[in-house]
């Protein structure tokens, strides 16, 4: 299997990867970019399934489990 080089690089998140039951995938060329679209779609679709995150420090927990979730794709 080839290893993506710097051109080809995709970072992607997908909820499936964090447990969740849903479709949705986001993909982009850094792993900050994609987090910050996983925590939109996270805090407005599945407010239900992490109703407790509230404060700067709960975001933080899970920016860095979305971070986590994240892999790196061929382009």
């Amino acid at each position: 299997m080839e290893m993506p080089n710097e051109k080809t690089m995709i970072i992607q998140y997908a909820c499936k990867d964090m447990g969740l039951n849903c479709p949705f995938v986001v993909r982009g060329e850094t792993v900050e970019d994609v987090v910050q679209k996983a925590l939109e779609h996270v805090q407005e679709k599945h407010s239900q399934d992490f109703n407790s995150i509230q404060t700067p420090a709960q975001i933080d927990v899970m920016q860095k489990s979305l971070a986590r979730s994240t892999k790196v794709v061929a382009g």
